[in-house]
């Protein structure tokens, strides 16, 4: 099987599967559940498309420019862990604030803080080694680029 018959493969799987549940949709939820279903994939949508995407796309643009003399893997790895520390602090804002207003103590008592901390220095030292190491690579063989 071929690469291509393979993705075609997974396409149509994954077609039928999505419209499989969007057809049990209506039998399992009712009409008020529904609506909130789709209120949420909407907003998430917008979300998405909204705030997302503009703003990595932002981020990308001033990363590309301010970290010019890193080279193209260098700086796709930079862009990745400022994207992924920028998605989790995002969640974790959500968390924190939830943990804030619950009612009971039992609930998120997670320390989301301290673990967002960590996550930043465990992602920051990763993607400090990985840069070193591909920039030394990179001047080994002598593909720098300008």
């Amino acid at each position: 099987m071929t690469v291509k018959a393979a993705r075609a493969s997974l396409g149509v799987a994954g077609v039928a599967i999505l419209v499989y549940g969007l057809l049990g949709l209506p039998t399992q939820l009712g009409p008020s559940q529904l609506i909130g279903l789709l209120t949420w994939m909407a907003v998430a949508i917008l979300i998405h498309d909204g705030v997302i995407v503009p703003l990595s796309t932002l981020a990308g643009a001033g990363l590309t420019r301010a970290g010019s003399k890193l080279q193209p893997p260098s700086a796709a790895v930079l862009r990745g862990a400022l994207l992924t520390g920028a998605l989790v602090t995002l969640l974790a804002g959500i968390l924190l604030k939830a943990q804030s207003v619950a009612q009971a103590a039992t609930v998120l008592e997670a320390g989301y803080a301290v673990n967002l901390l960590g996550l930043w220095v465990v992602l920051a030292l990763a993607s400090a080694a990985a840069i070193v190491v591909l920039e030394r690579r990179a001047r080994r063989s002598g593909t720098i680029s300008p």
